[in-house]
């Protein structure tokens, strides 16, 4: 490819002796070059330098290939002043090697250097330009010189296209690559698989999927290339189904998929949630003989995670013989995705036992697990380590920190994240707002989003949320109305369920309930499971029973597979002594398969976080707490605090008993708290589900009596409890 070599003959002006001597070293040169010991052969061309003897053009370019080979940038420049010495280096054989030798070392000064001086260039000169300005990251200046290279009328060979249309695909450049497509089509250049493969890659990378299709379509021959890049294209861009029908095509045709052909297959089982797609290619996988390919295992335990079955993922990890970031990052994700959050934490303590050092998606898998699990103490530990790695500033990081520290109930350390973020965007803006919302800081939440606009930062959907669960909290329903109504009238974005489920959420709570319910049925869309959830929650803070009874009603036939408001239901009849209607409900309730959710709760204690249900039996420590609690009871009756058990009518899915309700998961998690802590300390508590009312009641004489502070995430809000009040303001 880079033209007819010239012979140069040894020569030395004195002594016939010493062409036979060089001929000798020459000889072992090329030996020692046909064994792959460059480092030998350039000690045989240092000697040929010392008798100022020149070698022949065929060898001197197999002394740059083999230096390109190893990339060995100081030899190469060795080679290349030996040959200056004899004014080789123009020579467009040798310069073309030479070129190519610096492209392979990664040096595009010297090849510019080369290319800039030879006296007269071929198609190969040119192409070796082009390439290296290509792979080393200026893709613009390697399209100039395609252009000078056709002003030079110098006619690109197939070679030069695929390159050119590479170009194109790194910088998106689409309109450059459409004229070279039509130079394609007229005939002006050449094409074959290869560059056909390139046009597929360049129209998908540019985000045409048609264009790369018609051109897929058209391809008489189709490789293995053209195929993975139609199939990965579809993947990526959400469309599953289209990128599994091309797949099953391609095995039908008889074309042998490649790892990234599997990866972009797992990609769209991923998206579609197709387990049963995923394990076939899983099969076709191991078929083919790449069941040691680290890419595809990442792949594969990614596709189980995406597809709910995390024992798969941990079956494909386990077999791993080589494990990287990605595999220990994308089994972090399979166990947080499906809620094994102390599997999660576990886990990165072994994946650093192992040595391997997290990135920043790691980070945010972890920070989630911590979240989820208020596991407040790990929490900042791995602040720590993203602050010494110098991560803390990055946008992404942040609003993760910032939930993080907001969901273990540290409203400072939130805040004091945000304040350290160089760069706010809508997404750190939106959780720190989040974040005063759950707190039921509703002031400080509309302030920071007055804020927010003077920035000129645009509000999103799920800012909104945030702004209306901040009005809701506060009782500022004024408020409310004007934001809610500025979703679509300044912002021109059309309300969501959430948005309208919000403003339930906000007339329920100021006790609007003909209000709330009047404004259900005006909405312009149907009204969701999320709606008449919000709606019986605030019937039930006010027993509103038959506006209770209806929106129970509909949240059954909307998920009748949510056990939740079948007990609700089951509890108003109850209250009402109606015990015909409570036997319907739990019939009805086992007819659709409906299951109550138990009560856990959850505390961190010296980073392991214990876990607890009503009336537990299992925590190794139970008895001992049984007998704090007992006690702590007797001290609250004390005091004068009384059951509130004829008001348990919150969005809890557990039944009136006062028996059961003494032994509630989150009273033995504070308890447990209260025993292995030091006085003072804040105790922070997680619940699934809502906190009911007697708990709640109880909670605050707890605090009191205590003296400590309690802080409770449930599944709806964040209670700080501290010397017998709680931030809810008994409204929650």
């Amino acid at each position: 490819m880079f033209g007819t070599g010239e012979k140069t003959p040894l020569q030395h002006g004195d002594r016939d002796g010493d062409n036979d001597n060089g001929c000798f070293t020459l000889q072992r040169l090329r030996k020692e070059l046909a064994n792959g010991r460059l480092d030998k052969a350039m000690a045989e061309l240092e000697g040929l330098s010392r008798a100022e003897l020149c070698i022949d053009s065929n060898t001197y370019s197999m002394l740059l290939k083999q230096c390109g080979k190893v990339k060995s940038l100081v030899y190469g420049k060795q080679v290349h002043n030996h040959m200056m010495t004899y004014d080789l280096d123009h020579q467009t054989f040798l310069g073309n090697h030479l070129m190519e030798m610096y492209r392979r070392c990664g040096d595009l000064d010297s090849a510019l250097l080369v290319f800039d001086g030879m006296y007269n260039k071929n198609v190969f000169s040119w192409t070796i330009m082009i390439s290296s300005y290509t792979e080393q990251g200026y893709p613009e200046k390697g399209l100039q010189l395609f252009k000078q290279m056709q002003d030079k009328n110098v006619k690109p060979d197939k070679v030069t296209v695929s390159i050119v249309v590479g170009a194109c695909s790194a910088i998106c450049a689409l309109e450059e690559g459409r004229e070279i497509h039509l130079k394609i089509k007229d005939g002006v250049l050449e094409s074959d698989i290869f560059v056909e493969s390139t046009l597929v890659n360049m129209y998908a990378k540019c985000g045409c999927l048609a264009e790369a299709r018609t051109v897929f379509e058209s391809m008489r021959l189709r490789n293995v290339v053209a195929w993975t890049v139609m199939i990965t294209s579809y993947a990526q861009h959400d469309q599953g189904e289209e990128a599994l029908i091309l797949f099953r095509r391609m095995v039908s045709d008889g074309v042998k998929p490649n790892p990234y052909t599997l990866v972009g297959a797992l990609t769209a089982c991923s998206s579609l949630r197709s387990l049963g797609s995923g394990r076939n290619i899983h099969v076709a996988m191991l078929r083919h003989g790449f069941d040691c390919n680290l890419t595809l295992g990442n792949a594969l335990i990614h596709m189980y995670g995406k597809c709910g079955s995390w024992e798969s993922s941990w079956n494909v990890f386990c077999k791993m013989h080589v494990k990287d970031v990605i595999s220990w990052t994308s089994m972090l994700d399979a166990y947080t995705m499906h809620g094994r959050t102390k599997d999660t934490l576990q886990l990165f303590e072994e994946m650093q036992w192992e040595g391997i050092i997290p990135d920043k998606v790691t980070f945010l898998s972890i920070l989630a697990a911590c979240a989820d699990l208020s596991a407040h103490e790990q929490g900042k530990r791995i602040h720590a380590t993203i602050i010494s790695r110098k991560l803390h500033t990055d946008e992404m990081l942040g609003s993760a920190l910032i939930h993080m520290y907001g969901r273990c109930g540290d409203v400072e350390g939130a805040r004091q994240v945000f304040d350290n973020i160089h760069e706010h965007n809508t997404h750190t803006w939106t959780t720190m707002i989040t974040v005063y919302a759950q707190h039921g800081l509703g002031r400080m939440a509309l302030s920071l989003f007055d804020e927010m606009l003077r920035k000129q930062v645009k509000p999103n959907e799920i800012t909104f949320v945030s702004v209306l669960s901040a009005c809701s909290h506060a009782g500022l329903v004024t408020e409310g109305w004007h934001h809610f109504d500025s979703i679509s009238k300044v912002y021109g974005m059309s309300p969501t369920s959430e948005h309208y489920a919000c403003m339930v959420d906000l007339l329920g709570r100021g006790g609007f309930l003909k209000d709330a319910e009047d404004f259900i049925q005006q909405m312009p869309i149907e009204p969701d499971v999320l709606v008449w959830r919000t709606m019986l929650s605030a019937c039930t803070v006010f027993n509103d029973i038959e506006r209770g009874k209806r929106a129970a009603e509909k949240c059954i036939v909307l998920d009748p597979g949510y056990g939740a408001p079948y007990v609700l239901l089951s509890n108003i009849y109850a209250l009402r002594g109606q015990w015909k209607e409570v036997a319907k409900v739990r019939e009805l309730m086992r007819e659709n398969g409906a299951k109550k959710q138990p009560g856990k709760s959850s505390i961190e204690i010296k980073d392991k976080v214990h876990e607890f249900l009503v009336d537990d039996d299992a925590h190794p420590r139970i008895s001992e707490i049984r007998v704090e609690l007992d006690k702590l009871h007797k001290k609250m009756e004390e005091v004068g605090c009384i059951a509130e058990t004829n008001v348990v009518l919150h969005d809890v899915e557990e039944e009136i008993d006062a028996s059961l309700m003494k032994h509630h998961s989150e009273r033995l998690a504070i308890v447990f708290g209260q025993m292995m802590t030091p006085p003072k300390t804040v105790i922070r508590i997680r619940k699934n589900l809502r906190v009911c009312t007697d708990c709640h009641a109880t909670i605050k004489n707890m605090s009191k009596i205590l003296d400590r502070e309690i802080i409770v995430r449930d599944s709806h809000y964040f209670h700080h409890f501290k010397d017998g009040v709680c931030s809810c303001k008994d409204y929650w």
